[in-house]
């Protein structure tokens, strides 16, 4: 259901997938490490697929750094599990039934931990958690731009440039209802969040590049720059 989510495809183009299909077809050795999907997610056999970001890269706590702490504050608002004082919600409480986000510390760190555990098979220590590092880079800056999205459509709500909508519990955007958008710059922010942000942290965890930039990036550059110019022109409409 929703956006295709392409984790296959991204594996399979990046080195890990080359290499296993150049070892299906015999053209590596069959002793040559080449891991696939369940070497990385299903260590041991277990099927949770848990990682220390989870599916919505959203955690807690929140991260240290400044600029990013406060991206991800605006986020959880408008995914409606923190209020517009930033304190929790019964959304988080949903959250944490369901079990798809590392709501502590102790949870990010086991998870990171048996990842780079898994990497470290074939990969020396440093530079797993290295790549782990220039992955969560990739997302602190994807973060900021949906971030700047957000504020924007919120700055129209504000303003009374647009109304709220009655579903709406707070004066930003719920990026939970997107099914039911008000209006194409809404649904912009919502493919922003949910096809292309998930495309440039989930294509950077999988070390392509490719996915990362073209298909997640790049595309949330110009959905950033759509909505600020749809805003200038609600605001252009209203003051006419």
């Amino acid at each position: 259901m929703g956006f295709d989510h392409p984790q296959w495809e991204m594996w399979s183009s990046s080195k890990h997938g080359v290499r296993y299909l150049l070892k299906q077809q015999g053209i590596l050795p069959a002793e040559s490490a080449a891991p696939k999907c369940q070497t990385c997610h299903m260590q041991g056999g277990n099927h949770e697929v848990r990682t220390g970001w989870g599916f919505l890269a959203v955690r807690l706590p929140l991260p240290e750094d400044p600029q990013w702490k406060a991206d991800q504050v605006t986020i959880l608002q408008v995914l409606g599990v923190l209020d517009p004082e930033g304190k929790p919600t019964g959304r988080l409480d949903v959250v944490k039934a369901g079990d798809v986000a590392r709501l502590t510390q102790e949870d990010f760190d086991r998870e990171r931990k048996k990842m780079v555990d898994t990497c470290s098979q074939c990969h020396a220590t440093k530079f797993a958690e290295g790549e782990l590092k220039k992955a969560e880079d990739v997302l602190r800056e994807a973060d900021h731009l949906l971030a700047e999205g957000i504020r924007v459509i919120t700055g129209l709500y504000q303003d009374g440039t647009r109304e709220q909508p009655e579903s709406y519990a707070f004066a930003f955007p719920d990026l939970l209802t997107f099914h039911d958008a008000p209006s194409v710059i809404e649904q912009r922010l919502f493919e922003m969040h949910l096809k292309h942000r998930m495309r440039a942290f989930q294509g950077a965890f999988h070390a392509n590049p490719d996915y990362a930039l073209w298909y997640g990036w790049s595309e949330m550059v110009r959905d950033l720059s759509d909505i600020q110019r749809m805003a200038v022109e609600m605001r252009a409409a209203k003051a006419d």
